[in-house]
């Protein structure tokens, strides 16, 4: 493999309705972070407090996790504040990116941002053709938009085949969250 090709960042998509696709980035980020690599993970609509890997990466040096959103899930239309957190995170994601001082970024439930008219589009378009040849960018949520997709290089679709959920367990910490 050439220098040039090892260093070609490349855009991942992991979308779908099953359970594991911020398991996955965290899970490429935990083994990147063992190669000295650095990793800034931006984490739409999952609210500032609950989630156990924003925990946890304070004690990992080369991974920096934060999260946008209300604590609760958005139901019906999004509220004003939803809007402001979307374009926070946006906003930051955009500047991490330019900052050139990451080899990953991830982009946690960006899709479903879109999807909820928080973020347009066109918007992630662009900042998926401004970025840096040389970094990785994951993107996680369901429903990604056929845009994401025909520009992705790695597509995994996570399909949700059975889930506790729909026999009435919620949402478990450790474990969902």
């Amino acid at each position: 493999m050439t220098k040039e090709i090892e260093k070609t960042g490349l855009i991942h998509v992991y979308t779908g309705n099953g359970k594991g696709k911020t398991t996955a980035a965290l899970g490429l980020a935990l083994r990147a972070a063992g190669h000295n690599m650095r990793i800034c993970v931006i984490m739409f609509l999952k609210g500032r407090s609950k989630y156990g890997e924003k925990n946890i990466a304070s004690q990992i040096n080369n991974i920096e996790i934060y999260a946008y959103g209300e604590d609760d899930l958005i139901i019906g239309n999004p509220a004003s504040k939803d809007f402001e957190e979307a374009e926070e995170a946006f906003n930051h994601a955009r500047h991490a990116i330019a900052s050139k001082k990451y080899d990953i970024v991830i982009l946690d439930e960006l899709t479903h941002a879109i999807n909820l008219g928080l973020i347009q589009l066109k918007h992630v378009m662009e900042l998926i053709n401004e970025k840096p040849i040389e970094l990785e960018l994951i993107i996680t949520g369901r429903n990604s938009p056929s845009e994401l997709l025909n520009v992705a290089d790695y597509i995994t679709e996570f399909n949700e085949k059975k889930h506790p959920y729909r026999k009435g367990i919620k949402a478990r910490k450790g474990i969902e969250y």
